[in-house]
């Protein structure tokens, strides 16, 4: 797949349909981002080829398989594979040892799911030339 050379690639891992097109809404309103969803961790690593600039990242992934790998494997997986990628995991996980435990492995950004989900992206986003 040939991106075009002034837009950053953007994976969005989300098992929920409802909120992965609601991210792809939002993500697609950017004129500098090429979008591709996906609704488990296992579609998002067997396209880790096409090396994307920027992954959103939802830590449970298994509303369809139960014994689907969650976040914190896909995140390993995608730094593993594409170690230039941001990663931005986008979930409604407020367990402390879920948060701990995705920023030992090296999260740097973590957004809750709520009502200021789009404005806490904006923000981050901001912080990079995307």
């Amino acid at each position: 797949m040939a991106i075009e050379s002034n837009k950053q690639l953007v994976f969005l891992v989300e098992d929920d349909r409802f909120y992965l097109e609601l991210l792809e809404n939002y993500f697609s309103e950017k004129d500098h981002f090429k979008v591709l969803p996906f609704l488990t961790g296992e579609e998002c690593i067997a396209n880790l080829n096409l090396n994307p600039d920027l992954v959103i990242l939802d830590y449970f992934l298994d509303r369809h398989n139960p014994n689907a790998m969650d976040g914190k494997i896909v995140y390993r997986k995608i730094v593993e594979q594409c170690p230039n990628a941001r990663i931005v995991v986008v979930s409604a996980q407020q367990s402390t040892e879920v948060v701990f435990g995705l920023v030992k492995e090296g999260v740097k950004d973590y957004v809750m799911k709520g009502k200021e989900t789009f404005e806490q992206l904006d923000l981050l986003l901001a912080q990079n030339t995307y």
